[in-house]
């Protein structure tokens, strides 16, 4: 009697933990409170333009917030002190101008998606992250400065600053993975014939060396587009869960041009394999017309 009562007390604590456990796993904690801090409309272009995006797409936008006070949210502080090293510097306004109104452009693309959008809390600081992907990528000459804090559901975007060049394609094609990554990470399905194509290939662990990545900053493009990928994000996909794969060819269809993407399209079988399958599957899932809505966002300018 005594082992039977032991048994269910384990089971109900197993269960108890299982739950907490995926609820913080599968979904925001962002429940459309008031933003924190408060945001007001203000007088220079930014600030309004921060405050058109809470009337407009309920988004809390910050672009001003550095140490302490940027680490602040309504559900308790971030962790971020291994992100930046030297701690946040707020936005260049200048630049975080351009920033808000791509972002505007892109909240108004999807307004037909907006579950798809799980981070409703997003900000833009002006320091790079002290040690990330990020770095690697902008050498090869992609962009993703992009981190996502689940249970606060906070988007940041960094290097907002204007310390480089401005390059357009590169940032919009950056705010697609901010707005798609979380999404497709928490609750989106990858289907299985996608993932059999490069399945051989995916890291196996987090600890494992990433394929086509002979260096620091040497990634082997021929041999991965060779294996199906067509963004370095892709061979950073656990073979588990290759999400970042999939978010890099939806990315990918939307943010380059259709003569771009036909070079690889009509010459590595693998990529148009699973092309098909990610046009297709986000039809027929989302009712997402990916090449659609690849035009739209090729039209979208400062």
């Amino acid at each position: 009697m005594k082992f039977i009562i032991k048994l269910i007390s384990l089971s109900v604590l197993i269960s108890l933990f299982t739950a907490c456990e995926s609820e913080e796993i599968l979904s925001s904690d962002f429940d459309g409170k008031v933003p924190y801090p408060l945001i007001e409309e203000g007088t220079t272009e930014a600030s309004q333009l921060a405050f058109n995006m809470l009337e407009e797409h309920e988004l809390h936008m910050y672009y001003n917030l550095e140490g302490e006070e940027a680490l602040q949210a309504e559900y308790g502080a971030l962790s971020l002190a291994s992100r930046f090293g030297d701690g946040i510097i707020a936005a260049d306004e200048e630049r975080a101008v351009v920033f808000l109104k791509l972002i505007d452009e892109m909240f108004d693309l999807f307004s037909d998606y907006r579950e798809l959008q799980l981070a409703r809390r997003w900000m833009l600081v002006g320091n790079g992250f002290s040690s990330s992907t990020a770095e690697q990528l902008n050498t090869y000459g992609y962009s993703r400065d992009i981190l996502y804090y689940n249970t606060q559901g906070t988007q940041i975007l960094s290097s907002v600053n204007n310390t480089f060049e401005f390059d357009l394609s590169l940032t919009k094609e950056m705010l697609l993975f901010a707005y798609f990554h979380a999404y497709f990470d928490y609750k989106y399905d990858i289907t299985e014939d996608f993932t059999s194509v490069s399945g051989d290939i995916y890291r196996q662990y987090t600890f494992h060396s990433v394929p086509f990545y002979t260096s620091a900053t040497e990634y082997d493009e021929e041999g991965a587009t060779d294996a199906g990928f067509v963004h370095p994000w892709g061979p950073q996909s656990i073979s588990l869960k290759p999400h970042e794969d999939w978010e890099s060819y939806v990315v990918w269809i939307i943010s380059r041009p259709k003569a771009e993407r036909d070079v690889w399209l009509d010459t590595k079988p693998l990529i148009k394999a699973k092309y098909d399958i990610v046009v297709e599957s986000m039809m027929t899932d989302l009712n997402m017309d990916l090449e659609a809505l690849s035009s739209q966002w090729q039209s979208v300018g400062i």
